[in-house]
């Protein structure tokens, strides 16, 4: 790994610092979602649907009723009209009238444990009806397709719609003369790419825990990253003041968007009101892998011209987005990163139509980088294509056509850091991009970019009677290490060891911060600078603490090596929990940020990688990668470069093995780790990092995010090169053996 990350003279910010959360996590004593539990707890159990639509002709519950062990059986008339959902509110608790995939939720039972519970529900014996269903996204808008939600227009949180009714969110984005562009062009070439319905890989499931305590307080354990937001739907739903609902804190394994909804704790709740006991649910894989809120599959056609001296004279897009039975899952409907699909390059006339519309298929939400992992894939693959139709090599035929400072964006889009360009050249250096390629190797490039929002952030420091500093903050942290980079700026600004720092995550009702969790790479740009305004309270406050009790200048007043040191005469120093002592509790402050949603930076990736194609068995297989990203100030080296070698592993694995595929009846073929690989270690080839820091930043620390920035590029990058390799290319992710093997022939 190579970085240019620099700590700008301070002991803590800009060092590679452990996680805080390591040794807990490390040695099994943290508590996740899936850990909770509670004495005389029911388990609860969800009976799924076999058909992707159907409707509802009979439910016959009595033979689970009467099970020894089950206390309660619920179906869709019991709760029948009560839907739920991020933004739109579609997705009934239980189904009552149809269903709209296989695996929708028919009916529920809880028992005395998980066994008896599972074979309760195998005795409920539902009839249907089966209807017509959608299984592919291009099909969802053709004119004899049924229409799946008659009523959508009434449901909450429904955006206005004037296209087919099956359409429920969507981009369109046009500037110039289409027409022109293309009558101007040498060449018109026009693919169609394809990507899976994919699982973030997460390997905590969902689940959650759900009691009334005997204050009357709703108390929830979760595997959620986004507890405000389940709060407050929780709140809609069972009409209870949001005060009186409290999310335990509790760690996320992995999340990368899966779990930011309260999936199910609302019908949880309702069993524990009936039954009066606590209820536990958690999901097995095979329902993780067909129902649960993944990324969502897409069909994306594109098409360009190009001139014979590298111009491109026109693009245009048509996107269709798998939206499963329901869009309750995703927190905004349009997926806005689909626009990123003309790339950062000048294009005169540009049209980008994208279309969600429901199908018959598992409900899908935002996943790590939300369009940008299929936009990034099409939109690369077609630069290689029309590099090729002219005999330009692809490097060469970016660089002509990248946007540099103070040019806009193909989609009208004026970033203060364009650095494209730059990010380009750097990438072409690291990796040795012209340098010649061993026999039979590839060479594939591509270049995305991703800003990040903003929103709330809020902090807590307490400098304590005993010598500790505790540090609170409301991120339910999936693994995102937003706890650790507070503390090093708590540390840095009091000058003390990080490990005399606890940093305690508040539950819900504890912190009261409305904050809406982990998610658009805000992390580091939110809590870095809500981290360090609370520390410049803190530290007035203890200056003028000080003042008051040492008769000290508080002007001239330092803070080193935890002491409070007087300016007038250094060797007078107190340090500081004897002020926290002196003063009677601990001395502290807490700051509650609120930025837009807006960022004026962009963050550019540029990836370069090298593949083997075996002739005999098409196996396709990385040998050298290079990723340069070019970002603000680096808070920890280890931290960021981590999550991009995260997210170059989670692009291999779209790349080249991972995706969810429905047979013809809407049944998710290969519903476990068994089937649906993840890469291991062998298949991850030596990673070369190089990381372009610059002060263009947010906040007081010129933090930028990169959390979803880096498993966008690898796929398009690796398709490119097995092109580069194989003379024909492979249009659809992930690119299997069996698929390079039918080009080869």
């Amino acid at each position: 790994m190579t970085s240019t990350a620099d700590s700008g003279g301070s002991k803590l910010v800009g060092a590679s610092v452990p996680r805080v959360d390591g040794p807990e996590k490390v040695t099994g004593s943290a508590v996740y979602g899936l850990d909770a539990q509670m004495p005389g707890m029911l388990w609860m159990k969800i009976l799924r649907s076999p058909f992707p639509h159907a409707r509802i002709v009979s439910v016959d519950a009595s033979a689970a009723s009467a099970l020894p062990g089950v206390h309660l059986v619920l179906t869709g008339e019991d709760l029948k009209g009560r839907l739920t959902g991020g933004m739109i509110k579609d997705m009934p608790l239980l189904a009552w009238d149809k269903v709209m995939l296989v695996g929708d939720k028919v009916a529920a039972v809880v028992a005395d444990d998980e066994d008896i519970a599972q074979q309760a529900i195998g005795l409920i014996d539902i009839e249907y009806e089966e209807l017509p269903a959608i299984i592919a996204p291009e099909d969802a808008m053709t004119a004899d397709a049924p229409i799946l939600h008659p009523d959508a227009g009434s449901y909450e949180g429904m955006p206005p719609r004037d296209e087919h009714p099956n359409r429920y969110a969507g981009i369109h984005f046009a500037k110039g003369d289409l027409d022109a562009g293309f009558a101007d062009a040498d060449h018109v070439i026009e693919r169609t790419y394809r990507t899976p319905l994919l699982h973030q890989g997460y390997l905590e499931p969902h689940a959650c825990l759900v009691y009334v305590d005997d204050e009357g307080i709703i108390q929830v354990w979760n595997a959620n990253d986004t507890p405000t937001g389940a709060l407050q739907e929780l709140a809609r739903l069972t009409e209870v003041d949001e005060d009186n609902i409290n999310f335990n804190f509790n760690y996320v394994g992995g999340s990368f968007g899966g779990k930011s909804s309260g999936t199910d704790v609302a019908l949880a709740y309702e069993f524990h009101m009936r039954t009066g006991k606590p209820i536990k649910w958690t999901v097995e894989y095979d329902e993780e892998f067909q129902n649960m809120n993944m990324r969502h599959p897409a069909t994306m056609r594109v098409k360009a011209g190009v001139k014979n001296d590298g111009t491109i004279t026109a693009w245009e897009s048509e996107v269709h987005f798998a939206g499963g039975g329901y869009a309750a899952y995703a927190p905004l409907p349009a997926i806005l990163g689909i626009v990123e699909i003309v790339g950062p390059y000048r294009i005169a006339n540009v049209k980008v139509d994208s279309h969600q519309v429901y199908t018959n298929t598992s409900p899908c939400t935002y996943a790590r980088a939300p369009g940008h992992v299929q936009a990034h894939f099409a939109g690369e693959s077609h630069m290689d294509v029309l590099a090729k139709a002219i005999g330009m090599d692809p490097m060469d035929f970016r660089l002509q056509n990248v946007v540099e400072p103070g040019e806009e964006y193909p989609t009208g889009e004026e970033w203060e850091n364009v650095q494209a360009g730059a990010a380009l050249r750097r990438a072409a250096e690291a990796a040795g991009y012209y340098d010649p390629k061993p026999e039979g190797v590839g060479r594939g490039v591509a270049i995305g970019s991703h800003s990040q929002i903003g929103a709330t952030g809020s902090v807590a420091v307490k400098v304590m009677e005993n010598g500790r500093v505790e540090v609170n903050h409301p991120v339910f942290d999936p693994g995102t290490g937003t706890g650790t980079i507070i503390a090093q700026i708590v540390a840095d600004e009091l000058d003390i060891p990080i490990d005399r720092i606890d940093v305690v995550t508040w539950s819900t009702r504890e912190g009261k911060t409305g904050d809406m969790g982990i998610a658009g790479s805000r992390g580091a740009r939110m809590f870095s600078t809500a981290g360090f305004n609370a520390m410049q309270e803190v530290k007035g406050r203890l200056q003028r603490l000080t003042s008051e009790f040492m008769g000290w200048d508080e002007e001239r007043l330092t803070i080193q090596a935890g002491h409070i040191v007087n300016g007038a005469n250094s060797d007078e120093r107190i340090a500081i929990e004897d002020i926290a002592r002196r003063f009677g509790e601990p001395v502290g402050a807490r700051t509650d940020e609120m930025e837009g949603f807006d960022s004026p930076w962009n963050g550019y990736g540029v990836h370069v990688v090298d593949v083997s194609v075996d002739p005999d068995t098409a196996e396709v297989t990385p040998i050298r990668y290079t990723a340069v990203h070019e970002t603000g100030r680096v808070l920890n080296p280890m931290g960021f470069t981590s999550q991009i070698e995260g997210g170059i592993v989670q692009s291999i694995g779209s790349a080249l093995m991972e995706g969810l595929f429905y047979d013809e009846s809407g049944r998710v073929m290969n519903p476990s780790f068994a089937d649906m690989k993840l890469p291991t270690a062998r298949d991850i080839p030596s990673l070369d990092v190089v990381v372009m820091e610059s002060d263009d930043g947010h906040g007081p620390l010129r933090a930028r995010g990169i959390g979803e920035h880096a498993n966008s590029m690898a796929a398009p990058a690796i398709a490119n090169a097995v092109a580069d390799s194989i003379g024909a290319r492979v249009d659809s992710l992930p690119i299997t053996a069996e698929k390079v093997y039918q080009e080869l022939k």
